[in-house]
């Protein structure tokens, strides 16, 4: 081995230290001439010295791997049982449970995914609690409404609707979601809006009517729901996606309509009364001034008419001037202790005449002995009397009886006027109140009446934080009812 003169005494030294390493005995020859050293050892001892260098490598290789399975494994299994914690997490956060994972003592790269989904399980959770909040809040309000509300998918199908809504078509609220449109909402007008709002037209709008015997109006408003992105929609064209559905909204405007048909009919009526008499009053004056005047056997009879249709022109002017102020709170009513029972004897002595020329038979039974005194304005109450009798002496034929009847209900008077007339039919009765509602026109214009005194009498008994009703069947005469609080 070829040494330089600086390093041969160093590798001497290193070649003892190796042999002294592996326990070899070799001799060491040094000829500094030639600057060789020759290193000698017997072949027996060179094999063995590799078969014990062999041994010992093989045994440190078989421990290092030990040692190396046994740290590999147990990193392996503290990082699986991190990710099945991950997992299981996971699985929570997706059936609604947004418990926090515990913190991770390590620093590495899971403890920094655990923290992360920890953060993005409790933004979320705050996110799904608002977002229910507002839900079960939009939901609560819509529920109450008084209008008919109901949202339709885009496969036309009933995915929500209030109670009102279900009232509206006569079904259970329960069993109405998830139906089709069509089985719920029997109205072909109604079916059309909300095909042509999943086609994307907005403000629909239309009017239907339900109903037969008591028809109610209903004002429908119909407006598509866009689509957000992301959302499933229908296509109807490979070019045009519909809306993610339709909300149908019905508020019932039967008491408008009602109260347009009274107004028109109260101005067809107003006109009718007011042309009756003018035209009569017309005619005769004419009739006068063209020659009758000197009609000695006739004019007399002319200005009788005259004054007769004048005076039905003032009742009626008077009538339609107190039910205006009556209707507007104008009306001023003098609150006292009346005594029913002299109030009652006063109206009935001041309709007898009238009874008597009709040979009616007009009766007053004897009130209760503890009869108390009521609060009320007596002038108005003799006026609400005056007015039923008025009517059952019109519509009682002669010979016919007319019975005044007074009791104590439950903190209440209750005073009865029945008659034996001709009686008035069911469908009329929720109607007679009404201004100029007549059940026989003709017959009531024969008699002279304005028609406004029933109405006139239910607003006078209303004022009283009273009621006025009636009970009565064609051919078995009528009882009219009002009721006054006693006085406290």
């Amino acid at each position: 081995m070829r040494a330089n003169p600086f390093s041969k005494l160093g590798l001497a030294y290193l070649l003892l230290l190796f042999a002294a390493f592996l326990g070899l005995d070799f001799s060491l020859e040094h000829i500094f001439r030639s600057n060789t050293i020759f290193a000698a050892m017997p072949p027996a001892q060179i094999h063995g010295a590799l078969v014990n260098l062999r041994f010992n490598l093989l045994a440190i290789s078989f421990v290092v791997f030990l040692l190396g399975i046994g740290i590999t494994r147990l990193f392996s299994r503290r990082f699986a049982n991190c990710v099945q914690r991950l997992q299981d997490f996971s699985r929570r956060v997706a059936r609604g449970d947004f418990r926090p994972l515990p913190p991770e003592p390590s620093g590495d790269g899971l403890g920094d995914l655990a923290r992360a989904l920890n953060d993005t399980a409790a933004h979320l959770s705050a996110t799904i609690r608002s977002l229910t909040e507002e839900r079960n809040r939009s939901a609560a309000i819509l529920r109450s409404m008084a209008e008919g509300i109901a949202v339709v998918d885009a496969r036309e199908r009933v995915t929500f609707c209030n109670g009102a809504f279900a009232k509206i078509w006569d079904i259970g609220s329960l069993g109405i979601e998830g139906k089709p449109a069509v089985e719920v909402i029997r109205q072909p007008d109604i079916l059309e809006l909300i095909r042509q709002a999943l086609s994307g037209t907005e403000g629909l709008h239309g009017e239907i009517s339900t109903g037969s015997a008591q028809p109610r109006s209903f004002s429908v408003t119909v407006a598509p729901v866009p689509s957000f992105d992301g959302a499933v929609t229908v296509t109807k064209s490979p070019t045009n996606a519909a809306p993610f559905g339709a909300v149908v909204v019905l508020h019932e405007i039967t008491d408008i309509r009602r109260l347009e048909q009274v107004r028109k009919d109260f101005v067809a009526n107003v006109s009718h009364e007011l042309r009756t008499p003018l035209t009569a009053i017309q005619g005769f004056a004419e009739t006068l001034l063209t020659g009758a005047l000197e009609d000695r056997q006739n004019n007399r009879r002319f200005v009788e008419i005259i004054r007769n249709h004048a005076a039905r022109l003032s009742r009626l002017t008077d009538d339609l001037l107190k039910l205006s102020r009556i209707e507007a709170g104008k009306l001023d009513m003098d609150f006292q202790a009346v005594d029913l029972e002299l109030l009652i004897d006063a109206a009935v002595e001041s309709a007898r005449d009238a009874a008597n020329q009709k040979q009616l038979s007009l009766t007053v039974f004897d009130p209760p002995p503890d009869l108390p005194r009521i609060l009320a304005d007596a002038i108005l109450l003799r006026e609400v009397l005056r007015n039923l009798l008025d009517n059952a002496i019109q519509y009682t034929p002669p010979g016919g009886r007319i019975e005044v009847e007074s009791a104590t209900r439950e903190g209440l008077v209750v005073i009865t006027i029945a008659d034996t007339g001709i009686g008035i039919p069911q469908a009329d009765q929720s109607r007679i109140f009404e201004r100029f509602y007549r059940v026989d026109a003709a017959r009531s214009r024969k008699v002279g009446g304005t028609g406004l005194g029933l109405a006139i009498a239910k607003h006078i008994v209303e004022a009283h934080s009273g009621q006025l009703w009636v009970e009565s069947a064609i051919g078995h005469g009528s009882k009219f009812y009002f009721s006054i609080p006693l006085a406290r």
